[in-house]
């Protein structure tokens, strides 16, 4: 029975921990917490409210109508405008331009899409990036695969 108090003492120390949890978790979890799922119910609310911050092609078509329709008409239509340029909100707020429309350049954007993959379907449009650079006689640099392609419709 010598030992028995330390193997007393250590289920104490447990169950201790357990209430110790379980008065935590109660005074730090949300009241709205699990009411509707995992999540904290009263965030879709906050959530609802808060301004976009993506747009879709439509916000974009609204003052670049020359731009949309040249994407309409290409093999990129069904690409966001938001994939190669910054969310519509560090553009656009209020219907206001507020700053310029920030546009990636890189190779690497492209190479997202058109990187050659084995997996990719046949017909999808595939390069080897740095070869098919190279073999038109462009340098690698960012803004490479732009000299040659329109991004809003690369078959123009």
């Amino acid at each position: 029975m010598e030992h028995a108090k330390h193997i007393i003492r250590a289920i104490l120390l447990l169950v201790m921990a357990v209430v110790v949890f379980v008065l935590v978790r109660h005074f730090l979890y949300p009241n709205s917490f699990g009411l509707h799922g995992h999540y904290r119910f009263d965030s879709v609310a906050e959530y609802a409210s808060a301004a976009p911050v993506h747009g879709d092609k439509g916000s974009c078509a609204a003052c670049h109508e020359e731009q949309a329709a040249t994407l309409t008409r290409g093999k990129h239509g069904s690409v966001s405008c938001e994939v190669c340029h910054a969310p519509l909100s560090t553009h656009v707020q209020e219907e206001a331009r507020v700053a310029p429309m920030l546009v990636d350049r890189s190779m690497q954007l492209c190479a997202t899409c058109h990187q050659k993959l084995v997996a990719r379907p046949n017909g999808f449009p595939q390069v080897v990036l740095p070869d098919h650079a190279v073999e038109k006689g462009a340098q690698i640099t960012n803004g490479v695969c732009q000299e040659c392609h329109n991004a809003h419709n690369p078959s123009e």
